[in-house]
């Protein structure tokens, strides 16, 4: 008896294996920076290994999936991010008199917003590759990313497929509002703040409205802007769109506990932050012999889209004279044409492995912009850091690194030889950031199954359900946001204590009125007499 339940308990897993394996999965990243295939590359090859067929549409092409047969790839090149987007960045930066983040990329992103929505929606649907692909394609599940998430929401429309959304970040507003919970800005700061979730009235003002003013932007502009490019070309109008979205069955984020401000999640909410963090690989020759030795090495790097020739000659001076001095080797990414003026104790490469050097027993320090993949990283190998922001979500990750007191933060304006000097040799010799790198690295690898393990079997259970996830939907959805914060409850209560308050007053008042009459009646009397 035992045997039969046993075997029959192996067929019924062996049944639902076979249905999902082989699956078709569409992820559409239609737009974004080059970090943000760190999320979705190790889901693919996993997923890939696992029997599916992925096809990517992406606007860089990655040498990720070159060696996977059943991988397709439409690579939308006019959507590719790079400098000349966001000129003078740090002319911004150097002379910004506002200090909320000191503006920067944060600013040029936002002035150039308008112009991504239309742009990314049309090219996404008049791409010849992906016109084939609605034409003759079908797919069990679709996965978008938050980034401009109604350009690509209707594709799980067309296929008929359950909608999976990854961010690249936290959630943004009102992806939770949405999902039935609140946005929560009283201690959850907006993802182009430098506040802490620890907000005095002020912050908290500021956050609200910054919050507010960028959810109604994107509702008011994107909300009109793409559903009518989407109709034309054959696509659901404005208010299907919303319901696809309303109905999206897993959200996975870029987030964490350890690095992130923790928040109250709807459950259809997975925390997959550091999903690409990994173990280090062997490093290539030339770069295993320029690190090796006891002294260890300190690693430069500011991002992919950061080009040197465009930094100030006096900020790269100050960087050149600094490390010329220091006791160890540099490495610098160095996007741009390389100078001749450097230390010999520098190797400047246009190209590294960032995750396998920061995992190099000989890593002592990283020097960063602060972007999230990059601080995921340094968590996770356990490399403290100096943090100089560019923008966007980069001051409010370098805001809690420093917190935590694994990181250091420079700004661009206050950064010169002495500052530079004093903090790279404060990380260096003061044991306390190596220690509180090494304690967030133990807090970020101590969960009961990896991001990717965890990330896979989400995507899976959408598939295997098809798309079937009511069971884990919060009832506020259903809600107005008045009956979801409880004002109509509390007007009541309110009403119910005032009315016989009010009753009450109005009696003593009838009552004391009465006495009065009384009283003055009788004086009239006394006086007649």
């Amino acid at each position: 008896m035992v045997v039969r339940s046993a075997l029959i308990s192996l067929l019924i897993v062996m049944a639902v294996a076979s249905s999902i394996e082989g699956s078709s999965i569409l992820i559409s990243v239609p737009f974004g920076t080059k970090s943000h295939k760190n999320m979705y590359v190790p889901l693919v090859r996993e997923l890939v290994t696992r029997g599916h067929n992925i096809t990517v549409i992406t606007n860089y092409m990655t040498a990720d999936f070159r060696d996977l047969d059943n991988v397709r790839e439409i690579v939308l090149e006019q959507l590719s991010l790079n400098m000349s987007h966001y000129p003078n960045v740090f002319d911004s930066l150097l002379s910004s008199s506002w200090n909320w983040g000191n503006w920067g990329l944060t600013s040029q992103l936002l002035r150039t917003q308008s112009e991504y929505p239309p742009k990314v929606t049309n090219v996404l649907y008049d791409n010849p590759k992906v016109q084939q692909m609605l034409a003759n394609d079908k797919f069990d599940l679709v996965v978008v990313s938050q980034v401009l998430i109604m350009s690509s929401a209707p594709l799980a429309w067309h296929f008929k497929a359950p909608l999976v959304v990854f961010s690249p970040n936290t959630l943004f507003p009102g992806m939770a509002t949405i999902l039935g919970d609140e946005e929560h800005t009283s201690y959850v700061p907006f993802v182009f703040s430098p506040y802490t979730d620890k907000m005095n009235l002020w912050q908290r003002i500021v956050n609200t409205v910054a919050s507010n003013v960028i959810l109604l932007f994107q509702q008011w502009y994107e909300g009109s802007i793409i559903p009518s490019i989407v109709k034309e070309k054959g696509m659901p109008c404005f208010n299907e769109i919303d319901e696809i979205i309303r109905n999206v069955t897993v959200v996975l984020t870029n987030s964490h506990p350890s690095f992130t401000y923790p928040r109250s999640l709807p459950p259809q909410v997975i925390e997959v932050g550091g999903i690409h963090c990994r173990s280090p690989k062997p490093l290539p020759k030339n770069l295993e012999d320029f690190v090796s030795g006891d002294e260890g090495f300190l690693l430069f790097s500011i991002g992919s889209l950061q080009n040197m020739e465009d930094m100030p000659e006096h900020l790269l001076q100050s960087f050149i004279r600094v490390f010329s001095r220091l006791p160890l080797r540099i490495i610098w990414q160095w996007k741009g044409k390389i100078r001749a003026d450097l230390p010999a104790n520098v190797l400047a490469i246009p190209w590294l492995p960032q995750q396998d050097l920061l995992g190099h027993p000989g890593c002592r320090a990283f020097i960063t912009h602060g972007g999230l993949n990059s601080l995921q990283e340094a968590i996770y190998h356990g490399v403290p850091m100096l943090g100089i922001p560019f923008g966007i979500d980069q001051f409010l990750n370098l805001r809690r690194a420093v917190n935590d007191g694994y990181a250091l933060q420079l700004q661009w304006k206050e950064l010169n030889e002495n500052t530079l000097n004093t903090s790279i040799l404060q990380l260096l010799f003061n044991e306390s950031y190596s220690n509180a790198a090494a304690r967030l690295s133990g807090l970020m690898r101590d969960q009961m199954e990896t991001p990717l393990e965890r990330a896979v079997f989400w995507t899976e259970y959408v598939i295997r359900h098809n798309g079937s996830v009511d069971h884990m939907r919060l009832g506020s959805r259903e809600l107005a946001p008045y009956q979801r914060s409880l004002i109509d409850v509390y007007l009541i209560l309110i009403l119910i204590w005032i009315l016989p308050l009010a009753f009450v007053l109005l009696c003593l008042r009838n009552c004391s009125c009465s006495s009065k009459n009384k009283v003055t009646t009788k004086d009239v009397k006394n006086k007649k007499e």
